[in-house]
């Protein structure tokens, strides 16, 4: 029950209360004062003193009857005080009505036989309607049955013992009597038996009763004994202190929901039933004593046995109503067990099973015979007792394993509810989920997330998740020919094949192998196995795979190859590497096993990094021209230079020039590299020729981009971009790559020197073009390769023969030689010998910067 100290701290009802409290201290005190004035200011104005005690009584009830209708109508927003609810504002009301009623009563004595009835019903009817009193109109209407049943009984036996002794009473006694009975049982019941707050409901409760008697005196007391005027004015005074101190803490105080609407039977109450034995005594008493009752008695006695009735009736219909409503909540919370798929265990003081749902049997097998008195620790696995916590609340479910009706060790969730402070339930409760299927769904989830939905293998993460911290060998397999297949037949007999392909790896490794599909037509075997064994393992897949494939509508060959590597340094550098043996193994042919092997690795990664590289390498400014000279054998002095590509990887160093073609080659940028090669070239000898040093350039194109549609027109927009003479141009086109395909630059050739750009054949002697062919091929330079006249000469020659034979017959078909490779002074002599007029090698210098270059022009001049 809340204190007012309690109540005070809330908002609204703070100030109320401190109101309330100076008014109720100041009641009492200016009651006390006006009727102190009336009594002692009455008697010298002609009242008489019993008079005086009336009127004082009279003023101190209409005093607190003003002091309540202000409080039932002074309440709101414009107030500051809370606004009350519309039934504390009837009951206020009504108190104030009954107070001011006995006040009148007590003055106007004529009418008090119509005004005292008026007064104790509003008075009954305020109290019953205060909040605390009684809760709602039912309620109300039990608290008032009750009240008249014991009021009828007391009455009764006040009749057959006092009134009707030895005479029956008046009837204006006998109705005065029988209503002050009535309103003062019915306050003293509704304040003994109010549910909250006690303390106001009592106040009040009295203060009712106390007027109520009051006004029964009135009629009731001797005529001219002026005493009695005197207990019956301190009543009404002493009476309306109290409804209105009872009134106003009521109506304001914190109020908590209400017990249970029924009070019982009556022979479960003592308060009721006291007064019915009494009165079934007393009338008992009287028929043994006088042999009969008075007719009054008899009505009297009939009236409080119908009361009894009715009440009884009434309580009986309320336990009904209250039976069908526990009824309907049982009916709906075993509906709610009994079709739930959790299991509810309600345990004792000392956590055994007390009781089990029904569910319990039909989830886990487990039926009450078995559980029911058991320490439910036993039905948990040993190694989760620490998990379930049984002795508190538990803020989150945990998992645990009990044991089900068969002896198995089901998963379950259990969520704990420490319920023993309880009075109503006095245990802990615990709630018990399968979550067998949860479980399976998550682990069917992980199967999925770690296998390959097609064939069923293991798929690349769970593979190196396998890898960590694991040793043997891993090998990647490729398969040869599967996209032709899925073109030929349809991706569904390509599924139905890598299906096959999976089952036939799966067999053939070991138990304690793991096979993977790591993409398309890739997958990968981890074995413990030495290198032996792992070799031959290998080997095995490849014979397996290799086998016919008899599919529905297809009967299908394949074959593969397989990368091996150790399975160390991580699993992901151990995939990387199985894979580049993998790379190896399908460059070197169809159903091959290689190994990794570090240089190759190492030339497998620089090759990968020009590829990533070059096609960005001129706008990061990592290519140049270097120049190498072409020196007149006769005067001495360089008469033209070949412009060679350089490629300066900020990493890898300088790029040989053939594994750069060869890399651009492989990625098809050759046109583009050949592009920025020429206009480069073609930039550095304009340059020259505008510092007057007469040279010819040479610039290396292959034979693709030479038979490319447009490469003429390209070379003629170049050469006119840069006004440079097309004669001092020269397009070479190396024999080793002409091979034999001669009859394909025929016409190229000639359509470059019909722009007036002459063309070169360089290393000339190191392929297949024989001499005849020199006729048909439109040449104007020719560079012999070294080979022809670096072998020294037979006895008693002068020169090689062969050098000899070419110069020969270049100089017929008035073709300009070039010896390339001169590294010696002998070369130099041979070939001067040989009637060759220039040359180019290492003997003059290797191929440099333009800087040099110009630097070697400039010192020439200077001679």
């Amino acid at each position: 029950m809340p204190s007012e100290r309690t109540d005070a701290m809330k908002p609204g009802i703070g100030g109320a209360h401190r109101s309330r409290g100076r008014v109720l201290m100041a009641s009492a005190p200016l009651t006390l004062a006006v009727a102190a004035a009336v009594l002692v200011g009455g008697p010298p104005l002609g009242l008489p003193p019993g008079v005086a005690v009336l009127v004082a009584a009279a003023a101190a009830a209409t005093l607190h009857a003003v002091w309540l209708l202000r409080l039932a109508a002074g309440a709101g927003p414009r107030t500051g005080r809370p606004e009350l609810p519309r039934e504390t504002v009837f009951s206020l009301a009504a108190l104030a009505a009954g107070v001011f009623a006995a006040g009148v009563s007590a003055v106007v004595t004529p009418v008090a036989a119509y005004l005292a009835p008026v007064a104790g019903v509003a008075l009954v009817a305020g109290l019953l309607k205060l909040p605390g009193v009684t809760t709602g109109t039912a309620g109300a209407l039990r608290r008032a049955l009750d009240g008249i049943c014991v009021a009828l009984w007391k009455f009764l036996t006040l009749l057959v013992l006092v009134l009707e002794q030895p005479r029956h009473p008046s009837p204006a006694v006998f109705t005065t009597c029988l209503l002050a009975v009535i309103g003062i049982t019915i306050a003293v019941v509704s304040g003994v038996r109010a549910p909250f707050p006690r303390m106001p409901a009592v106040t009040a409760a009295g203060g009712v009763a106390l007027l109520v008697l009051g006004l029964a005196v009135l009629p009731l007391r001797p005529g001219g004994d002026g005493g009695w005027l005197l207990v019956a004015g301190g009543l009404l005074v002493l009476g309306s202190v109290l409804v209105w101190a009872g009134a106003c803490r009521s109506a304001y105080v914190d109020r908590r929901p209400a017990r249970a609407a029924t009070d019982g039977t009556l022979i479960g109450d003592p308060l009721l039933v006291a007064p019915v034995l009494a009165g079934a005594a007393a009338v008992l008493y009287t028929l043994v004593s006088r042999g009969q009752l008075g007719t009054s008695a008899m009505v009297v006695g009939a009236l409080a046995v119908l009361a009894v009735a009715v009440r009884e009736l009434q309580e009986t219909l309320a336990l009904r109503r209250y039976s069908g409503q526990l009824d309907a909540q049982e009916a709906t919370f075993r509906t709610l067990v009994a079709g739930s798929s959790d299991v509810i265990v309600v345990l004792d003081q000392d956590l055994s099973v007390r009781w089990q749902s029904a569910a319990a049997a039909r989830q886990f097998g487990l039926s009450d015979q078995d559980v029911v008195g058991r320490p439910f620790r036993h039905l948990v696995h040993p190694d989760d007792i620490g998990a379930v916590t049984l002795d508190r609340t538990a803020q989150q479910p945990v998992r645990a394993r009990i044991q089900d009706g068969f002896g198995v060790w089901r998963p379950v969730e259990v969520a704990v509810t420490d319920e023993r402070d309880n009075p109503r339930v006095e245990g802990v409760v615990v709630h018990l989920r399968d979550v067998s299927a949860q479980l399976d769904l998550e682990d069917s989830l992980q199967r999925t997330k770690r296998a390959d939905p097609l064939t069923g293998l293991a798929n690349r993460g769970a593979l190196l998740a396998h890898l960590r911290d694991r040793r043997g060998h891993l090998m990647t397999i490729g398969l040869d020919g599967f996209a032709g297949v899925n073109d030929l037949h349809g991706p569904d007999v390509g599924d139905a094949l890598l299906v096959e392909v999976a089952a036939r790896i799966r067999g053939a490794i070991g138990r304690d192998d793991l096979a993977a599909r790591l993409n398309g037509d890739e997958f990968a075997v981890h074995t413990g196995a030495d290198e032996v064994h792992a070799f031959t393992l290998a080997t095995r897949l490849l014979g397996e795979l290799g086998e016919p494939y008899p599919l529905p509508g297809a009967d299908l060959q394949l074959s593969a190859g397989i990368g091996l590597a150790p399975a160390a340094g991580g699993a992901e550098e151990s995939l990387r590497r199985a894979g580049l043996a993998l790379r190896r193994a399908k460059r070197g042919g169809r159903g091959r096993v290689e190994w990794h092997d570090a240089a190759v690795e190492d030339a497998y990664v620089r090759r990968a990094t020009l590829e990533q590289h070059l096609p960005q390498a001129a706008d990061r400014g990592e290519l140049d021209l270097a120049y190498h000279p072409v020196y007149d054998l006769v005067e001495g002095h360089p008469v033209g230079v070949e412009a060679l590509l350089r490629w300066r990887h900020p990493t890898l160093g300088t790029v040989p020039p053939k594994e750069t073609l060869e890399v651009a080659r492989e990625l098809g940028i050759t046109h583009e590299l050949h592009d920025w090669v020429l206009n480069k070239a073609c930039r550095q000898l304009s340059s020259w020729q505008h510092e007057g040093y007469r040279l010819w350039m040479s610039v290396n194109v292959a034979i693709d981009d030479l038979v490319a549609d447009g490469f003429a027109t390209r070379l003629s927009l170049t050469l006119d971009s840069h006004q440079i003479d097309p004669a001092d141009l020269v397009v070479e086109l190396s024999e080793r790559e002409l091979g034999a395909d001669l009859e394909r630059v025929v016409e190229p050739l000639a359509t470059v020197r019909a722009v007036g750009v002459r063309t070169a054949l360089d290393g000339f002697g190191t392929g297949t073009t024989s001499l005849a062919h020199l006729r048909r091929l439109p040449t104007d330079v020719l560079k012999v390769d070294g080979s022809l006249f670096a072998s020294q000469p037979t006895a008693g020659a002068t020169t090689a023969p062969i050098i000899d034979v070419v110069v020969q017959l270049a100089r017929r078909l008035n073709v300009t030689v070039v010896a390339h490779g001169l590294e010696a002074e002998r070369h130099l002599e041979v070939v001067r010998t040989a009637g060759c007029r220039y040359g180019q090698g290492h003997y003059y210098g290797t191929p440099a910067p333009a800087e040099r270059i110009e630097a070697a022009l400039v010192r020439q001049r200077a001679w």
